[in-house]
């Protein structure tokens, strides 16, 4: 099997879509079996609490963060369409790939939060708004993981009872630690991997997965230094060993951002 492993996009109407219609063609190309979101597909600024009332704020609307997300999961998903369309019009057996989505803190949370915190928004708005089944993908809620070929995935694990994210610099020593298998987040941006041996001989993988956008938010000014920016094509991925190949958004915007 082969993950397409996306970490983190981010989406927001701050920023270009562009990079999502690299995604659609990097699919077609690599043609994955399964395609995981680690979580944050939408970033939700219309919904931050770090710079509400600031000069920063204006003009943030959540009704621009549902479209602009639209937008994105459209792009990903259309050159999977039209290349099915042509596959079906000629009968020729048709790709369809699994299409994995876990929640995050700020797309599910912030809007959770938000109806926590307005009880009149309560069946107002909600996570459903952002049409991530509409648009072929699979849901998955945030903090709950989901193995697949046994991996185990998830936007983030905690770190104790407190429920705090596991974190730091040895992020995939520590994933292993907590987890006893091979498991991969996303959440801190940042590229970590470890891998231990079992008494048996399998081989378990922890993989902090860095994230999938170029711009730097205000919110993280200071640590963007520290952030991986790219995707993980997992190969010959069986019972959570697999063989990791990492491609950078660099390198995708320099194939993909042209014709």
């Amino acid at each position: 099997m082969k993950h397409l492993v996306i970490p983190d996009p981010h989406c927001t109407p701050e920023v270009s879509n562009e990079r999502f219609d690299w995604l659609g063609k990097l699919i077609l190309d690599e043609r994955p079996d399964t395609i995981v979101c680690l979580g944050d597909f939408a970033c939700m600024p219309s919904l931050s609490s770090y710079d509400k009332g600031k000069k920063s704020f204006e003009g943030r609307r959540y009704n621009k963060d549902v479209i602009h997300t639209h937008d994105a999961l459209m792009r990903v998903s259309r050159y999977l369409s039209e290349y099915n369309g042509l596959r079906r019009q000629y009968k020729e057996k048709q790709y369809r790939p699994r299409f994995v989505m876990l929640g995050g803190n700020h797309d599910e949370e912030r809007i959770k939060r938000l109806v926590e915190a307005t009880a009149e928004l309560d069946g107002v708005i909600s996570i459903s708004d952002l049409c991530y089944e509409d648009y072929g993908w699979e849901y998955v809620p945030y903090k709950v993981p989901v193995v697949i070929d046994g991996i185990s995935y998830c936007h983030h694990f905690a770190s104790g009872v407190k429920g705090l994210p596991i974190g730091g610099f040895n992020m995939g020593r520590a994933l292993l630690k907590a987890n006893h298998q091979s498991s991969t987040v996303g959440h801190s941006h940042i590229w970590s991997e470890a891998e231990e041996t079992r008494a048996d001989g399998k081989k378990m993988y922890g993989l902090s997965a860095g994230c999938y956008f170029e711009h730097d938010p205000d919110f993280a000014r200071g640590s963007c230094k520290f952030w991986w920016r790219g995707v993980v094509i997992k190969e010959n991925v069986k019972d959570g060993e697999y063989d990791l190949r990492r491609i950078s958004i660099k390198t995708l915007r320099k194939k993909y951002s042209h014709g």
